[in-house]
């Protein structure tokens, strides 16, 4: 496991090192996760003080919250999709033919007032 920061080099195509990629311990992100279950938010006296608990720059604690909220929208997104997926797959399918014979109008609806079909 790891204890302090893990340091990764990033190389260019050159193979050179450019810069070092500073790694979370799992205490850090473990410590950032529950913050971010309290709120994903951050106030600036909260970010200083989270950042001197765990040994980061404030800056690193808030890009942190703003990568760990874009992952958090994202899944929500894919489960509200799944979910209206679902839901569309339950129903019906929906034609024409629906329309033009619907029993509670007792009337023919010509294809201009079918709402199912959408015309450019």
């Amino acid at each position: 496991m790891l204890d302090g920061l893990d340091e990764e080099e990033c190389l260019e195509e050159g193979g050179q090192a450019t810069e070092k990629k500073m790694r979370l311990s799992m205490h850090q992100v473990k410590a950032l996760e529950k913050n971010f279950d309290v709120g994903n938010k951050l106030e600036p006296k909260r970010k200083v003080k989270l950042a001197e608990e765990l040994g980061l720059q404030p800056r690193q604690v808030a890009i942190w919250f703003q990568n760990r909220r874009a992952r958090w929208k994202t899944k929500v997104l894919e489960k509200d999709y799944a979910m209206l997926k679902a839901n569309r797959e339950k129903e019906p399918p929906r034609n024409c033919s629906d329309c033009l014979n619907s029993p509670s109008d007792n009337r023919q609806l010509s294809g201009d007032d079918c709402p199912s079909v959408v015309f450019n």
